[in-house]
């Protein structure tokens, strides 16, 4: 069944085959592959002393020279990043301790398991003592200073990936590498190299040859392995599909896309090339409907193509970007599960001349992740007040289908944000999202708007209540009366709004400390000539995007859990200070206990009682909008470290973008005075504390506007559960599609769905191998049920369950 009326079965199109491809992707096991680990070792073995953008790009040509290379039956994409479908590769040059330490635990995982086979542990094993004090996770460490250690043993601080693997965070100039080809990309540094350079550039602009003749290599490779499997194809109508493939890998070399097809491919190629070069995440794609329309509109006009075959072609490049993988510790498994790899794709919205820039792709792109139903490309549309009724109408309807996607962006609330950093308006009305819900000028934008050092607000809330003391680990990196241990005395409620202020600066300072020590050590150990090349400026500049290549570079933390700090600010501004139901030291007392006892039970009922944000209540709403403030007061006096270096900005932002964080931190956090239990989950995004939301949509919606949406640039996250029933019918798609566009006039930045019940939930929750194919939004990606940690499957049907 189609979204779309327009789009009816073709002879030329084989659609059958697409529910076969669905169902391999969604029944894919996921391995270990051992290959580009071993190719790496034994090039930086070979090129000790050389420098290090040099090596990363030697070991990446002759991984493309020498990883193996398949095609997948039936598709009309093709090109793989690892040796299997859904295998991920081993990248043991950013850290490898972890690596070869859960080599055992790999397929006893809760969440996220890899099948791996001895033969593949013992060749990882073999190469550990090279890579012994060598790798970025131990650079960051040996720079990290004992205090930062200390508030990540407290569970305030988080690291997450920053430390332990790439950068990823690029949206690629797809214009270019389409306008250029790889061969093209060549040139142009061949011919920078002939310009006065200074050894910085120089070394870049080699390094980017080494890399575009290692991705040639990799082309060359897959134009002879279709033509082969031609040779051998008995069925008519792949084999010309084969040959045609073949054909389309050829004209790569030199020059860029001819056609609509080619765009595509392309795009993948470059998608999977950045995910070999590096094992960062949320290589995204940016506004694939403006860029690739000019070769779809060519090729209509020419009668090369058909919707029907544009359609067919968009699925199956859907499809295969589920043939990816990345491998995580179980520690940072635990804040992004399901497999994620954040690969956004955007569709719709404002051009940069201020027109509604909406065109057939972008319905097409809702359609083929209608046939898709696969947790990648992290799927988001964009719109604004000329945007068509009909293009929300039809997300509205995937969105009823069940599966998470697409999440919504206002261009009347993201561009203003965008423009509270150093952009024009024209440039900030090209925004994209990055993967989560981070937002970012397509091919303009240095690493990670977003995913730099974690600070769980919870924790920073109960470490003010008790004076800076953690009573779980005994450490106190602050007091604020300048006494040691927990007690403090607050009179008011604004000597506690203080504390918190405070403290929330002394922890924002450490943040911003362990981003410098990380962003330090990935200047050289995420020296990649590759992506660098395919980011405006750059190739002109000479510099990779550590060393401050790119136009733009802003960047912003992870915040996990205002919305349950403005709850519990508000439960004690009311009960203690106002109604003095309690006295600040009962109900301290009751928090350290958790609750327990019947004078537990009656206090944590008072908290309960306590407004809750999400209910459109001044009160809370207010104060959780000073929580907001608070953070981003601190914000102008910071830069990143490539502050000087080239790109404008270098300064930070704010991001509610936190994945699956809100429950692990939760674990950190004893109880808050909001009646939250200890090791319970914290909010998601902006979102309010679970259960929290008893008014409907409408409420959660007014609370949410009353937040400085416009000033959150890093990107904010608003996740909200409707029952099936409420989505029921065309009557009710119409209302949710007017609530959709009720965004524009009620600041709301960003908000994304699930439609389901939560008795589909637990059952699924019991009975996973029934509900294998159950997607689900889980924070700012999707993922399968299944592949969840309990924890987080919990908190998903812990959700409110909306109805209009």
């Amino acid at each position: 069944m189609t979204l779309l009326s327009f789009i009816p079965e073709n002879e030329d199109c084989d659609f059958a085959r697409i529910n076969k491809m669905q169902k391999k992707m969604n029944n894919r096991i996921p391995t270990v592959c051992h290959e580009r680990a071993e190719i790496i070792t034994e090039v930086f073995k070979e090129t000790e002393g050389e420098p290090i953008v040099i090596r990363r790009a030697k070991a990446f040509a002759k991984i493309l020279t020498n990883m193996s290379i398949y095609i997948e039956k039936d598709s009309l994409i093709i090109g793989n990043q690892a040796s299997k479908n859904f295998a991920a590769p081993i990248f043991p040059e950013y850290s490898i301790d972890w690596i070869v330490d859960e080599l055992d635990e790999f397929e006893h995982r809760s969440g996220d398991f890899f099948n791996i086979t001895e033969e593949t542990k013992n060749r990882l094993r073999v190469l550990q003592p090279y890579w012994q004090g060598k790798t970025h996770k131990e650079e960051v460490l040996k720079n990290l200073p004992s205090a930062n250690r200390l508030a990540e043993k407290q569970g305030v601080l988080h690291r997450g990936g920053i430390s332990m693997s790439g950068d990823g965070h690029i949206i690629p100039n797809h214009e270019f590498v389409l306008k250029n080809g790889y061969g093209g990309i060549l040139k142009i540094a061949q011919e920078q190299l002939t310009k006065e350079n200074s050894q910085e550039q120089e070394d870049f602009y080699n390094a980017v040859i080494i890399s575009m003749e290692g991705v040639l290599t990799y082309i060359k490779r897959f134009s002879k392995l279709a033509s082969d499997e031609a040779a051998k194809e008995k069925d008519g109508k792949r084999k010309k599909e084969l040959l045609n493939l073949s054909k389309m890998f050829k004209s790569f070399m030199e020059g860029g896309a001819r056609n609509f097809h080619e765009a595509v491919e392309c795009i993948y190629i470059t998608h999977i090339l950045m995910m070999i070069e590096s094992n960062g995440h949320s290589f995204s794609f940016g506004r694939f409907d403006q860029y690739a329309y000019p070769y779809y509109e060519k090729d209509l006009k020419e009668g090369n193509i058909s919707k029907e075959k544009a359609l067919e072609v968009i699925t199956h490049f859907f499809i295969m970007t589920n043939s990816l993988n990345k491998i995580r510790p179980w520690g940072h498994t635990q804040y992004s599960s399901g497999y994620p790899l954040y690969s956004n794709l955007m569709v719709g919205g404002m051009m940069p001349n201020g027109r509604d820039g909406t065109n057939t792709l972008s319905y097409l792109c809702l359609e083929a992740m209608s046939m898709s139903k696969l947790p990648e490309p992290n799927l988001s549309v964009r719109f604004c007040e000329q945007t068509p009724h009909n293009l929300i109408v039809d997300a509205a309807k995937l969105i009823r289908m069940g599966f998470g996607m697409p999440s919504m962006f206002c261009d009347e609330v993201v561009i203003p944000a965008m423009m509270t950093l150093d952009l024009d308006i024209e440039t900030a009305r090209d925004y994209a999202s990055m993967g989560c819900v981070e937002t970012a000028i397509p091919g303009k934008w240095g690493h990670r708007a977003t995913g730099m050092t974690y600070i769980n607000f919870g924790k920073v809330f109960e470490l003010a209540m008790n004076n800076g003391y953690d009573p779980e680990t005994g450490i106190q990196l602050i007091d604020l009366n300048g006494k040691s241990g927990s007690e403090i005395e607050y009179k008011s409620y604004d000597e506690l709004w203080s504390a918190w202020k405070k403290t929330l600066k002394y922890y924002f300072n450490k943040a911003v400390v362990c981003d410098t020590v990380c962003d330090k050590s990935l200047k050289y150990h995420d020296a990649d000539s590759f992506a660098s090349s395919l980011v405006d400026s750059c190739i002109w500049r000479g510099k990779t995007l550590k060393n401050g290549g790119a136009m733009y570079d802003y960047v912003s933390q992870s915040n996990i859990g205002p919305s349950i700090v403005g709850d519990s600010l508000a439960a004690v501004k009311k009960i203690v200070f106002e109604d003095k139901t309690l006295t600040m030291e009962e109900l301290k007392e009751a928090l350290a206990k958790n609750f327990e006892g019947i004078g537990g039970a009656k206090i944590r009922q008072l908290c309960r009682k306590a407004p809750k944000f999400g209910n459109d209540i001044d009160y809370v709403d207010l104060i959780v909008a000073d929580v907001y403030d608070s953070y981003l007061e601190l914000l102008p006096d910071y830069k990143t470290d490539r502050a000087g270096c080239g790109p404008i900005g270098c300064g930070y932002t704010m991001s509610t973008s936190n994945i699956t964080s809100y429950v692990p931190n939760g674990f950190d956090v004893g109880a808050t005075p909001d009646g939250r239990l200890a090791g319970k989950p914290l909010n998601e995004g902006a979102s309010p504390c679970l259960g929290a939301d008893t008014e409907g949509p409408t409420a959660v919606i007014n609370s949410i506007s009353k937040l400085p949406n416009k000033k959150i640039a890093g990107g904010q996250l608003l996740n909200m559960r409707f029952s099936p029933g409420a989505l029921k019918g065309n009557e009710n798609i119409e209302k949710f599609a007017d609530f959709i566009e009720t965004m524009k006039e009620k600041n709301i930045f960003h908000n994304q769905f699930n439609i389901i019940d939560s008795e589909t939930l637990r059952a699924a929750r019991d009975n996973p191998d029934e509900y294998k194919d159950l997607m689900v939004r889980v924070a700012g990606y999707c993922a399968l049920f299944s592949t969840l940690m309990p924890e987080a499957q919990e908190a998903i049907i812990n959700r409110t369950e909306l109805s209009f």
